[in-house]
């Protein structure tokens, strides 16, 4: 099993995306290590895996080029995020990308989509998924593209692009006249609009533009067994 210390990879790094970035104090493992002298990258193969405080991944494979500062993960790619209120988020795909320097990360699917799960301090979950996913530290912002769903217990949310900001703890769906269907209150609904926003955290939904859909009274009765 291979150890490598990573700390020198962000010797020349800003402080504050020194203090911000998701290898600072990691320790990488491997069941291979190769160091390309030539073109100045590393390679890690077979059960690669890295965790901090912060965070924690695995893959199949990893390449890091030193000279861009730009990590390659393919196979498998599982990455989890810890915050400090105890909230995390979960992120499954077939390939990422990330680049130090403008601390972004691209994820791409497979076989199978970008999923992503994010479990609040209060426990309770949103589920999203899409083809493509870029994030960007510095600005706050996720964006989503290609068959992008956003998922509570009560309500399912589809476009083709949707926009996440850390700052106002919203998404933003507007693309190809995006649909929200669930069902709240005792009310089953499906409707379309330009734009819909949700709020991460306390779960409102707002339709702007062009609404259209319907509404129907479906009060949840407890079921009396005959």
């Amino acid at each position: 099993m291979t150890r490598l210390l990573l700390f020198l990879l962000l010797a020349a790094a800003p402080a504050r995306a020194a203090q911000d970035d998701f290898l600072m104090g990691s320790v990488v493992k491997s069941d291979r290590w190769t160091m390309d002298r030539a073109q100045d990258r590393e390679l890690f193969d077979g059960n690669v895996s890295f965790r901090n405080p912060k965070y924690t991944l695995k893959a199949d494979h990893a390449l890091y080029d030193r000279r861009t500062k730009t990590w390659d993960i393919t196979g498998g790619v599982y990455i989890l995020r810890t915050f400090e209120d105890k909230s995390q988020v979960q992120t499954d795909c077939d390939r990422a990308r990330y680049l130090e320097d403008g601390e972004k990360a691209f994820l791409e699917r497979g076989a199978l989509p970008v999923r992503m799960k994010y479990t609040g301090a209060d426990g309770k979950t949103l589920y999203g998924r899409s083809d493509r996913a870029r994030a960007e530290n510095k600005t706050g912002l996720m964006y989503f593209t290609g068959d992008f769903a956003l998922s509570t217990d009560n309500l399912d949310i589809y476009s083709m692009r949707g926009l996440y900001d850390r700052n106002t703890r919203t998404f933003l769906i507007e693309d190809s006249t995006p649909l929200a269907v669930g069902k709240r209150e005792g009310y089953d609904f499906a409707i379309n609009s330009e734009r819909i926003k949700f709020f991460r955290d306390s779960r409102d939904i707002k339709f702007y533009n062009n609404v259209t859909g319907w509404v129907k009274d479906n009060p949840e009765r407890p079921f009396v067994q005959k």
